[in-house]
């Protein structure tokens, strides 16, 4: 660490330490909601002045002033994924335009047609999105289930009018991402996901009513929002 990161880093960190212990003392009040982002961005922010490529150190400072904003409100939890995508998308054109000598992108993906699977019995939709925006549709079509896996990227399950199995399940696996899922209104969805600094929106049917189809949705999401609606 050269002598200029030490020193922007050791001034972030006294000056977050003398505003906490004056907040604890009671001599003044301020909100100290989403503090934990300063684990993200102060490191970030540091290495900025430090790393020789510095797209991800800029990629990871923004990500936690995002964090931040939504641990305060300021933007909602389930749209912090778009944001994320706009940065990722912003700071890696800027660094291939500008800064990369030579234009490679080993680390970019291209998309891949859903690949069928058989788990349990049942005939599942494979389905990887990365560094893109996707759309399934299934109007017509039987569904039994489905494994999503989303990384900087955005999937659409449109499972409106679809002939859905009873108790299909869809496995998700969301990370820096997004996943919207759409359903018929009769149609009984149940959540299990496990969420670290992201946001998961359910606003469809949560009790099986009469002989309403029931689907379950699980798996976890990492820095990025879900909606089922």
């Amino acid at each position: 660490m050269n002598r200029t990161s030490k020193i922007i880093g050791g001034i972030a960190l006294l000056a977050f330490g003398i505003v906490w212990a004056l907040e604890l003392f009671g001599l003044i009040r301020i909100s100290l909601e989403g503090w934990w982002t300063l684990f993200i961005i102060v490191p970030c922010f540091v290495n900025i002045f430090n790393d020789q490529n510095k797209t991800g150190s800029v990629i990871g400072f923004g990500i936690g002033i995002l964090l931040l904003l939504a641990a305060r409100d300021v933007i909602y939890w389930a749209d912090i994924w778009k944001f994320m995508v706009c940065l990722v998308a912003v700071v890696w054109g800027i660094s291939l335009l500008f800064f990369s000598k030579k234009s490679s992108c080993s680390h970019c993906h291209t998309e891949s047609e859903p690949q069928d699977i058989v788990m349990d019995g049942d005939k599942m939709h494979k389905i990887d999105v990365r560094f893109s925006k996707q759309d399934y549709r299934y109007s017509g079509q039987c569904f039994e289930g489905a494994e999503v896996h989303t990384s900087f990227g955005y999937a659409c399950l449109d499972l409106r009018n679809a002939d859905i199995m009873d108790g299909a399940v869809i496995s998700l696996d969301c990370n820096f991402g997004g996943i919207e899922i759409r359903v018929d209104k009769d149609v009984c969805v149940k959540t299990d996901i496990n969420t670290t600094f992201a946001g998961v929106d359910c606003d469809c049917t949560t009790q099986q009513l009469g002989s309403a189809k029931t689907i379950y949705v699980k798996g976890q999401c990492n820095f990025g929002g879900i909606e089922i609606r």
